[in-house]
């Protein structure tokens, strides 16, 4: 597979022997039905571990995270159990590796993930933060609803294409539940893989 965007910046950087602490990316805001297509699986998830170490790719050294999730429903596609995602960067004692615009996760995070190369890339979600999709709770209703990467409401999936800002006011009332989210994920998964199990 040719390597595109933030893994294409990654490699060239490895290929130059930068130790840079922090990498630079750009990243455009895919169309709903293009980040559906380019995920591998899609779950919702929520984080329980968190680990960096210092691991040596190519002859040098980088730090790596990994984020260990409990799959509470699996939306899209066969995730690996355990599902362990395994990113670029985080924080070993004093020393830290940043990307910017990677989302940075917590335990007790709660999210639907559209997973892309979980291994193989430098960050395993489609477009980055565009790939991450925070399950939250209203606070006056107690209602679940899905939230951007911004902490945005999602009121309607071709919201995923806007690019990502300063979180606009919009209601949570109104947001998508993570189950209508997950029903129109399931259909254009099922249109752009179709070889694939539900």
């Amino acid at each position: 597979m040719k390597p595109t965007g933030p893994s294409l910046l990654l490699l060239v950087a490895l290929a130059l022997g930068s130790a840079l602490p922090a990498f630079a990316t750009t990243v455009i805001a895919p169309e709903f039905d293009q980040l559906v297509a380019q995920a591998d699986y899609v779950v919702r998830a929520k984080v329980t571990a968190i680990n960096s170490e210092w691991r040596e790719v190519n002859g040098q050294r980088h730090i790596f995270t990994f984020v260990t999730l409990a799959v509470k429903k699996i939306i899209a596609g066969t995730p690996p159990q355990p599902l362990v995602l395994q990113l670029l960067g985080g924080r070993v004692g004093e020393d830290e590796m940043t990307i910017d615009g990677a989302p940075k996760f917590k335990v007790g995070d709660e999210d639907i993930l559209f997973v892309r190369g979980n291994g193989t890339q430098f960050f395993p979600l489609v477009a980055l933060m565009h790939g991450r999709y925070p399950v939250k709770t209203d606070a006056k209703t107690g209602r679940e609803y899905v939230a951007r990467n911004n902490g945005e409401a999602l009121q309607d999936a071709k919201q995923v294409a806007e690019p990502m800002r300063s979180p606009a006011a919009r209601a949570a009332a109104e947001a998508l539940s993570p189950d209508a989210f997950a029903t129109k994920i399931r259909a254009a998964f099922e249109t752009s893989h179709p070889q694939q199990p539900r």
